[in-house]
């Protein structure tokens, strides 16, 4: 058995999320500043082009050369498939959302996770986790204010992204730890690129300007950086100390939609929000909890 994490250690991976999630959200700030102008099928296109090199310099430069062909594993592809259909309805809902509301909404994910770890793997989840799972739900339908014709069809696609983000999380459990996290993020980042080529919706390119170039390429260099940070973040260090701090990107979004788009959540969002971030906090640490009596 390993020694314990340092406080050191676990200071740095706190602060190395706190970082990566400021670098996701301004990433995703200006995707939503690109996205008044441009196709979603375009930003993934164009931005992903861009990533593919960015994150295949990594690749080439961390993981050793004969272990590259663990990028066409099946789960690796798997994933990097679902990742790519993440990157499709966050995309779609970006541009009529507040960016406080799909980070909010994004964040339901490790409820998710719980519902898909019971049902799919049969794991034992308690009455306190299935409690928090409820709590989580309702933040959710106040975050989302449904009226009486219902969910917007933009709020529906950011549910299903979150989805979509919890059953990726589930497939990269079962992927070989052997499989370094340089082969499995270029994979991602190639399924990404290629669907938007794939032109996953109707809307038509736009002609690239120099500003929209510029700040594909910021994205895609913010989003690279975010990527390395997350790695950092969990080196040495107790996951179950950091992982918490991943909710400091609620804060990044209220306070970018505010500085930009003067985005300003009303009270019901607000407890709606308070709502999903202690229940998933709570579920968490139970799951923590839960992996530290396996062990």
């Amino acid at each position: 058995m390993g020694a314990r994490p340092s406080s050191a250690a676990n200071l740095r991976g706190i602060f190395a999320m706190l970082i990566s999630q400021a670098l996701f959200l301004m990433s995703d700030s200006i995707v939503k500043l690109a996205g008044e102008t441009l196709a979603p099928s375009q930003i993934m296109a164009v931005r992903g082009m861009m990533a593919v090199y960015l994150v295949g310099a990594i690749l080439v430069a961390t993981v050793e050369w004969r272990k590259w062909y663990m990028v066409l594993r099946p789960l690796v592809v798997i994933r990097g498939v679902i990742e790519g259909a993440v990157a499709v309805f966050f995309l779609i809902s970006l541009p009529h959302l507040q960016l406080g509301q799909i980070t909010v909404i994004s964040q339901v994910t490790p409820l998710i996770l719980t519902v898909m770890s019971a049902v799919l793997l049969g794991e034992a989840v308690g009455r306190s986790r299935w409690l928090a799972v409820a709590v989580g739900f309702v933040g959710v339908v106040l975050v989302a204010q449904p009226t009486t014709n219902g969910v917007s069809i933009h709020v529906a696609g950011a549910l299903i992204m979150s989805l979509l983000v919890a059953a990726r999380d589930l497939v990269t459990r079962f992927i070989d730890p052997n499989v370094p996290t340089g082969v499995v993020a270029f994979t991602s980042t190639v399924a990404v690129c290629a669907l938007g080529f794939a032109g996953l919706e109707p809307q038509p390119w736009a002609p690239l300007t120099t500003n929209a170039v510029t700040m594909l390429a910021a994205s895609a260099i913010l989003v690279t950086l975010g990527i390395v940070f997350v790695v950092i973040a969990f080196r040495d260090v107790e996951v179950s100390v950091v992982s918490p701090f991943r909710y400091s990107a609620v804060v990044w979004a209220t306070l970018y939609g505010y500085l930009l788009w003067n985005e300003q959540p009303n009270d019901i969002a607000l407890i709606g929000t308070a709502l999903i971030v202690l229940a998933g906090l709570f579920a968490m640490q139970q799951e923590a909890r839960a992996l530290r009596q396996r062990s």
